[in-house]
């Protein structure tokens, strides 16, 4: 008797490629050990950002450097993914659009889930920008806990969030981030070239 052949996964990869394609960005695979984290990313979030506190997908409530270090040793593979520019209108007030942090966050979950369904049972998604699936996010009440979160199943940290330096990390694969410059204008700022969302997700 035959032994029924057990699709590669390879060939699912491929599929998860595609997808991420077809939602309009690029990827890559890149090994889970040519992840970069450093301490730091996490102290650029504590006094680099307003949204320190303010978002279950940002630090305090996220996996610290060391956390995240732990984490990657126990994977091999991962896909480095990249969207450029906006996919919502910005504003002098906001230089990344809600619909973009939503768009992200929507995109690394359905990927997830096709990963996890495709046989990688480990898979992890990392987004981009502070989390944007709730209008109010309670981690801004008074006694906030991360159990608190209205969305726990979708919302997923940003990688620098967890402590992962992006750019170092896109520099083993080839990809050269440039830092943006903004200009200042009335009501805020607008950026000078589009930006570059990176996200990442742990295969296996």
């Amino acid at each position: 008797m035959k032994q029924e052949k057990k699709q590669e996964k390879p060939d699912n990869i491929s599929e998860l490629v595609r997808f991420i394609i077809e939602k309009g960005g690029d990827a890559t695979m890149i090994p889970a050990k040519d992840i970069v984290t450093a301490e730091w990313v996490r102290q650029k979030c504590l006094y680099g950002c307003n949204g320190f506190g303010r978002r279950f997908s940002c630090p305090p409530y996220t996996p610290t450097p060391a956390e995240t270090r732990k984490v990657l040793k126990e994977y091999k593979t991962a896909i480095l993914i990249k969207f450029l520019g906006d996919v919502g209108e910005t504003t002098p007030e906001r230089l990344v659009s809600r619909e973009m942090t939503t768009y992200v966050q929507e995109v690394m979950y359905e990927l997830e889930e096709m990963a996890f369904s495709a046989g990688f049972y480990k898979a992890f998604g990392y987004t981009g920008h502070q989390c944007g699936l709730c209008t109010h996010c309670t981690a801004k009440d008074d006694g906030a806990e991360l159990t608190d979160c209205l969305n726990r199943r979708k919302m997923r940290p940003s990688m620098e969030a967890a402590g992962i330096d992006v750019y170092a990390t896109c520099a083993s694969v080839g990809w050269d981030l440039e830092i943006l410059s903004c200009t200042k204008v009335d009501g805020g700022s607008v950026l000078d070239s589009p930006m570059t969302t990176v996200t990442l997700l742990l295969i296996e």
